[in-house]
Parts: structure tokens; sequence; C-alpha cells
């Protein structure tokens, strides 16, 4: 196979006489570059279009992220707070009981207290009377301890 015959650069074309280039003054536009320059201008237009409905639809599901975001951080903080107030209720309550059985306790060892004096009152007096008691005995019993 023969090889092929290489096609003049655009340098050595003008570097060389071999090939001449026409210009033709009268050349007229044919009536398909307006209407390619229609159709460009009318895909740069739906292009823009659509890049702006492209930034228009992620911002609308950015801000709908956002807002989805922002309500769940509130339900979250809601629900913490209301733990935390039921949390405090039940300290609240527990402390109160606490108090209440400590103001009980403090009644049954003051009334302990008073029954104790009392009993001590008690036994004193019985002590005392039987220790009078035995004295009279012993001395009725022995005449000599009458003497003394």
């Amino acid at each position: 196979m023969a090889p092929r015959h290489k096609e003049p650069t655009p340098t050595e074309a003008s570097s060389g006489s071999d090939v001449e280039l026409n210009f033709d003054s009268s050349y007229k536009p044919s009536s398909t570059i307006p209407q390619a320059m229609e159709s460009i201008d009318s895909w740069k237009t739906k292009r823009s279009d659509i890049q702006k409905s492209i930034d228009k639809d992620y911002t609308d599901k950015l801000t709908d992220l956002k807002n989805k975001i922002k309500a769940h951080y509130q339900d979250e903080a809601q629900k913490i707070s209301d733990h935390s107030n039921r949390q405090l209720e039940q300290l609240i309550a527990a402390l109160e009981k606490r108090m209440a059985c400590e103001e009980k306790i403090n009644k049954c060892i003051d009334s302990l207290r008073d029954d104790g004096a009392h009993l001590a009152m008690l036994v004193d007096a019985i002590y005392a009377g039987r220790k009078e008691a035995a004295t009279q005995a012993a001395k009725a019993a022995n005449p000599e301890i009458r003497k003394e």
C-alpha cells in the first residue's frame, strides 16, 4: 500500500506558491447563518433558564433541609427540656417526701424523749417509794434500827 499524501498545514500553504486562496468579495451570507445565530441565542436562553431552575431547585431543597434540621433540633431540644423538667419534678417530690419523713422521725424522737423522761420520773418515784417501804419494813422488823 502506498503512503498517504500529507495535507499541507496552513503555514506550509501560505509559504508556498502552489496553493492560492480565493477570496470572493461578492460573498453573501446565506439565510442559515442568521437562523443559526437565533438557534444559538435560543439555546443560550434555554441553558440560562435551566441553570436558573437548577439554582432555584437547589436553593429550595437546601431551604427545606435547613428547615427540617431546625425543626428536628427544636423537637430534640423540647424533648430534652421536657425530660429535664420531669427529672426535676421527681427530684423535688423525692426531697419533699424525705423532708416529711425526717420531720416525722424528729417528732417520734421528741415524743420518745418525753416518754423516756416520764419513765425515768416514774422509775425514780417507784425506787424512792420502794426504798422508803423497805426502810420502814426493816425498821419494823428490827427494833434496834428504830433506836438509832
